[in-house]
């Protein structure tokens, strides 16, 4: 346990980043497991999921949750993932 206020203040800070951090992680996620059922499964929707993936990681990375490049290079794969199942149809 924290002693002083500040350390009080801290602790306090710190589990509210936390849970924010987790709630724009599982929304992430539960995204992220669409849009790979979607390829999985060559559906139709996949562009859409794809979209509203893009908007998951750029908030994740307006908030610094994850970095720039790291949210560029996630992007970039799953577009390739895209990519990868249209021309194979």
């Amino acid at each position: 346990m924290p002693n002083t206020s500040s350390a009080k203040k801290a602790l306090k800070q710190s589990q509210t980043k936390a849970s924010r951090n987790r709630r724009f992680n599982a929304l992430y996620k539960e995204t992220l497991k669409a849009f790979q059922k979607a390829i999985a499964t060559g559906s139709s929707d996949a562009a859409e999921i794809l979209s509203k993936l893009y908007s998951r990681v750029d908030t994740l990375v307006k908030k610094n949750i994850l970095h720039i490049n790291n949210g560029s290079r996630k992007k970039s794969r799953f577009a390739k993932m895209l990519k990868s199942i249209s021309t194979k149809a």
